[in-house]
């Protein structure tokens, strides 16, 4: 839960997965909690499945850009576009990672190979003060709600700078059968993080 001070948050993933929609659930639901927030420019919108990346700060004198080693958390909708955001983590981030991938243009034609995922896992689980990596979720939310599903666990995270309520209540706002589905997953992913942290205190 955001204290005083700034918290500094990326997201990142492909175009078609929800960056902009979560960026935008997160800054409206700043605005209902009272929480200054700030968002960077937005790059790779041009081009769906191209890089997508957001930047969002939240706190008194904030002002959106998140700088190399200060990412406070990285929310990655994919583990290759969280792998590339790298450079702006720190010892003392948090992350929440997607492990579905969805190959590049030169993957899938053959001409580059796929990065080693698993290196990447160990290597966050190492240096980061928090790291949640989201696998084997298939059977519980289709793909286009995934963002949805980990931007649940990420609010359970400590230190998140926005209490779970406002975050759902930015959902409703929308008032579609669609986004009551979102609220449902996202409640769902909640549940499921707080109760696996339960277990392990």
């Amino acid at each position: 839960m955001y204290d005083k001070g700034s918290i500094k948050m990326l997201i990142a993933g492909v175009g078609g997965q929800g960056v902009v929609y979560t960026t935008n659930l997160l800054v409206e639901a700043a605005l209902l909690a009272g929480i200054p927030v700030a968002t960077s420019e937005i790059h790779g919108l041009s081009q769906r499945a191209g890089s997508v990346v957001a930047g969002l700060t939240f706190g008194e004198k904030t002002f959106g850009f998140v700088q190399r080693g200060s990412a406070d958390m990285l929310i990655g909708l994919e583990p290759l576009e969280a792998q590339r955001c790298l450079p702006y983590l720190n010892r003392g981030s948090m992350a929440v990672i997607d492990t579905y991938k969805i190959l590049p243009f030169a993957v899938n034609a053959g001409k580059a190979s796929y990065p080693d995922s698993e290196q990447f896992e160990s290597y966050l689980s190492k240096h980061l003060a928090v790291v949640r990596f989201i696998k084997d979720i298939d059977q519980l939310v289709e793909t286009k709600r995934r963002n949805i599903y980990l931007l649940g666990i990420a609010s359970t995270l400590k230190n998140f700078p926005l209490e779970g309520k406002f975050i759902e209540m930015a959902i409703l706002n929308k008032s579609s059968r669609s986004d009551q589905k979102n609220a449902e997953i996202f409640n769902l992913a909640r549940r499921i993080e707080k109760e696996k942290t339960s277990v392990h205190e």
